[in-house]
């Protein structure tokens, strides 16, 4: 497994071995675009403030993309060493420049007001973006704490609480006003629209996407389990799911369903992951997959419960065992199921097929619950525009990271046209 982060004693040993390619082919695998080989040099040169200088001007949340991004498939994967299965490890570089936040200069305040509803990744990255300019930012966030999925999704041990605390730091630094508890009703919205120039819809996907085998107390959303298990783990708040000896299902294989498998694993449960595809066609990132697997998470592969009824106290499910097709639209072979059956007693299935968005505004032009944007992300209200998945669909905290960019960028063009 690879080392998640670097320290003074190893990071000079990983740099030299850096090709300094003329044109960086993992650079262009980077969904924000960093200059990575550029910040690669400078630790070369043995300089940390020109290399954290370097990270933070292309990315505001390195310190958090360092940890979370899907480097294999990304950056790394597109590393010109990968050939030789011996990619340059970018993400523990990068998790070693962002150790610590970038010094923020004297911001210069001009009468240019935004709102942004939502505290994830986008909303934050975005008001940081638009706030260097000196555009005054408030946050309206439903939750109790900031951070969105980086807080609430993703579990405690994949992301510490440190990089947490970092991302706090930051928004205090540049002085963007929060308010917390605020769920923006269509009130509360047409009145934001009103105060402020602009307005960002960065509130992601906060419905899970249901597997329509029916709704009882045996079948569990995998948000609301990992909501409930970092609101203990991380803020020592409510109580953790009671999974000890429990025997969970797990229907899914994308990274969600191995945070939620492995929190349950932790949690003493007896864990499968079931998959209606093969291994070769699981979403979650390679790594993540090893993990569970370590943590002794079972799977089952090929499966697909398509019946689940409650009897004496335990969740009876009917499974239908697939065969893979051609590839569908997704690029991966097709699940095709066969007739052939098996049953299984569980106490809990929990669906992580994915997650839908819940935020609607009548105003605003949608499809399917999400935002529809030109490609700055503007909607059909030119003050308005979204951001992250609640756009995008689900995608990878840096490629939220990257739409919040683009946003700020082009806000920031009509102000100064």
């Amino acid at each position: 497994m690879r080392i998640s982060c670097y320290d003074d004693s190893n990071i000079k040993e990983e740099v030299n071995r850096c090709l300094s390619c003329k044109n960086p082919s993992c650079e262009k695998g980077c969904p924000i675009h960093n200059q990575i080989r550029d910040f690669i040099k400078a630790l070369k040169e043995d300089d940390l403030i020109k290399a954290k200088e370097i990270v933070y001007n292309n990315s505001n949340l390195a310190f958090i993309c360092s940890i979370v991004c899907p480097h294999e498939k990304n950056c790394m994967g597109h590393c010109i060493l990968n050939k030789v299965n011996k990619p340059i490890n970018i993400g523990a570089i990068e998790g070693y420049i962002s150790t610590s936040l970038p010094d923020v200069l004297t911001i210069k305040n001009i009468n240019k007001s935004a709102a942004i509803i939502g505290a994830g990744p986008a909303g934050i990255y975005a008001a940081i973006e638009l706030r260097k300019a000196g555009i005054k930012v408030t946050i309206y966030e439903k939750e109790n704490y900031l951070g969105g999925i980086l807080a609430y999704g993703i579990p405690d041990f994949r992301l510490h609480n440190d990089r947490l605390n970092m991302l706090n730091e930051m928004v205090s630094r540049y002085q963007i006003a929060v308010k917390l508890n605020t769920l923006v009703d269509d009130n509360l919205y047409n009145e934001l629209v009103k105060e402020n120039d602009y307005l960002i819809i960065a509130c992601g996907l906060s419905k899970s996407r249901p597997s329509g085998l029916g709704v009882n107390e045996h079948i569990l959303e995998a948000s609301q389990v990992l909501k409930q298990y970092n609101y203990k783990a991380r803020f020592d708040l409510g109580i953790y799911p009671n999974l000890k000896t429990k025997k969970v299902f797990v229907m899914g294989a994308g990274n969600v369903a191995m945070d939620v498998a492995r929190v349950t694993k932790k949690l003493g449960a007896d864990t499968t992951i079931i998959y209606r595809r093969s291994l070769a066609e699981s979403p979650a990132n390679k790594e993540e997959i090893e993990q569970a697997m370590n943590e002794g998470v079972i799977f089952r592969f090929l499966e697909n419960p398509i019946e689940a009824k409650v009897e004496n106290g335990k969740l009876n499910l009917k499974i239908e065992k697939m065969a893979l097709g051609e590839p569908d639209e997704s690029g991966r072979r097709r699940p095709i199921g066969t007739n052939s059956y098996s049953y299984e007693k569980i106490d809990y299935l929990i669906e992580a097929i994915g997650d839908m968005p819940n935020f609607n505004i009548n105003e605003i032009e949608q499809d399917h619950g999400y935002f529809i944007t030109d490609d700055n992300f503007m909607t059909s209200n030119p003050k308005v525009y979204a951001i992250g998945d609640v756009t995008l669909g689900a995608k990878t905290v840096v490629e939220a990271c990257y739409s919040a960019k683009i946003c700020a960028n082009a806000i920031l063009k009509n102000i100064n046209e």
